[in-house]
């Protein structure tokens, strides 16, 4: 636990990616494990015959892993690459060809596509010199044995050490980067979905709003599966009475009240919205208008029979509806005048009904 804490330590430098930073820091102990273990498998000879260069590396990479918490992270980015090429071109020759320390340079490929910020042209540049080097490095060392004789179980040994290292560090990588940026990706989307929502939800009765009910009715007939619907308009009866007399404040109350009602007496596929002010535009598809007349006026009875408690007092409210249905050969503006012509009919006629 202490480690991670170690590895994901914010550096000093400030507006610098803490994630190349904290890879780097990984890749580090990485190397310095693979390192260590290649020097018990290679034997006290080795290490007596290039302990200056030994100690030197190593020290070398213990210094570097630190000064990851100091520096910027382009140099430390350039130190590192830096340092694996220094251990590949002073390590071969202890270690021979076979060791395989000059698959590291994946690693280094790896780091220019993930950490390196740029262009895509500079990243291909950087990979095209990686790949020159890597033909230099089979030129010069390519089959060379080790200075001291190391025997073919210990250089299976070092083999296996250092691929599992390589293939450990392009793991970390790809999952790392990949991870945050998936991670990024996700909560951009999250945020723009509660965006979206945001953008065609009433804010005060969670119901959608006007916006997002003009799309829904202009999709309604392209929606696969609907082939009818019913429209109603619903109104608050004498909603005017509720503010003049309670306040605004209640008449918000009154309002949400009503929505909550609605919403918990339709159906589920039942599309509600405020259509504005003490108005509500509710879409039933796949549904005839006998059917959609039932669900109304249990709905209508439902909100009759709702004491909404607000300011001090227990307030009820009706409600009237127009209802039509909609058979997508006539517009959806002939069939919402339709049913707020139905709807002042039932104003007309004693309120606290459903005209259809």
């Amino acid at each position: 636990m202490e480690l991670i804490q170690l590895i994901e330590k914010d550096i000093k430098a400030e507006d610098e990616s803490k994630k190349v930073i904290v890879s780097l820091r990984v890749l580090y102990l990485v190397g310095l494990s693979a390192f260590i273990l290649d020097l018990m498998w290679a034997g006290p000879q080795v290490l007596i015959h290039n302990w200056i260069r030994i100690v030197l590396l190593l020290a070398a990479n213990v210094i570097l892993f630190f000064h990851t918490y100091h520096s910027r992270t382009r140099l430390a980015l350039i130190l590192y690459i830096i340092y694996i090429l220094a251990w590949t071109l002073l390590m071969i020759p202890c270690f021979g060809w076979s060791a395989g320390l000059q698959n590291y340079y994946i690693i280094l490929l790896m780091l220019t596509f993930f950490a390196v910020l740029g262009s895509l042209q500079l990243k291909v540049g950087l990979a095209a010199g990686l790949l020159l080097l890597r033909i230099i490095l089979i030129w010069v060392y390519g089959g060379i044995r080790p200075m001291a004789e190391i025997g073919s179980v210990f250089d299976k040994l070092m083999q296996i050490t250092n691929i599992a290292a390589v293939f450990g560090a392009i793991i970390f990588i790809s999952y790392y980067y990949s991870h945050k940026e998936n991670e990024a990706e996700n909560k951009l989307i999250k945020y723009n979905t509660r965006l979206r929502q945001a953008a065609n939800t009433d804010q005060l009765t969670g119901l959608w709003n006007r916006r997002r009910a003009l799309d829904y009715l202009a999709d309604l007939s392209k929606t696969d599966g609907v082939s009818f619907a019913s429209l109603a308009i619903g109104d608050i009866d004498f909603f005017k009475k509720v503010n003049d007399q309670y306040g605004h404040d209640v008449g918000d109350v009154v309002l949400k009240a009503v929505s909550d009602v609605m919403r918990e007496h339709s159906r589920s596929d039942t599309f509600i919205a405020r259509w504005g002010g003490e108005e509500f535009l509710l879409v039933f598809p796949n549904c005839n208008g006998d059917h959609a007349f039932i669900a109304m006026e249990r709905m209508r009875q439902a909100v009759q029979d709702h004491v909404v408690h607000a300011g001090g007092t227990d307030i009820s409210v009706t409600m009237t509806y127009g209802l039509t249905e909609v058979d997508f050969h006539k517009s959806m503006d002939e069939a919402i005048k339709e049913a707020d012509d139905k709807l002042y009919i039932g104003k007309g006629s004693g309120r606290n009904k459903v005209v259809y």
